[in-house]
């Protein structure tokens, strides 16, 4: 997570610090524009956020996530993991519900954007969290912007958008009912 936090400072925001300490735009070193106990304490916070909880569980939304299960969006959006042993005591060997493998996936010749970061391949992509979704409307101004470069505009959009691996998944989902759509979303929304 150190990385990943040096990284979005640096390549995000355009903040060096002494991981990342190479001008984003000039390519040339800077002074460390943010200090290492600062990028640490980002990290520490990062890392103990309250993981979001499922926020409704009707009837229809009960339908919606045996629904999700059925079509097989489970295999890559696990809907329980457990953490491991870690230095923060309050968060070692404890189950959560990201609804993530956290894992890559080859998402099809739709989703590739020619872009690779670390050894991804431009076709591959992590696994979100759907833990949150229904809330990320709220936070992004009443509209959807989904998938790695936010081009979805709702969650079906989204999962018509799957490719790759997640093909058979989007083929089930289109031959789901009206109504069997609608649970499913509602499931998604109620994360």
């Amino acid at each position: 997570m150190l990385q990943q936090t040096a990284q979005a400072y640096n390549q995000d925001i355009g903040i060096t610090s002494t991981y990342e300490d190479k001008d984003t735009y000039s390519g040339s070193v800077s002074d460390p524009e943010v200090s290492n106990q600062t990028v640490a304490d980002v990290v520490f916070y990062l890392k103990t956020l309250k993981a979001p909880i499922q926020r409704s569980k009707t009837n229809e939304v009960l339908t919606g996530k045996q629904l999700f299960v059925t079509i097989g969006c489970d295999k890559c959006h696990r809907s329980e993991m457990k953490t491991g042993l870690t230095d923060i005591a309050a968060l070692s060997n404890k189950t959560f519900f990201p609804y993530s493998d956290l894992l890559l996936h080859d998402m099809g010749a739709g989703l590739d954007d020619g872009y690779t970061e670390g050894s991804a391949k431009t076709y591959e992509w992590r696994t979100p969290p759907l833990w949150g979704l229904g809330l990320s409307k709220k936070s992004q101004g009443g509209q959807y912007y989904l998938l790695h470069d936010g081009r979805a505009r709702s969650i079906s959009e989204a999962i018509l958008l799957h490719g790759g691996e997640g093909d058979q998944s989007k083929v089930k989902y289109q031959a789901l009912t009206e109504d069997e759509k609608k649970n499913l979303i509602q499931f998604l929304e109620s994360l």
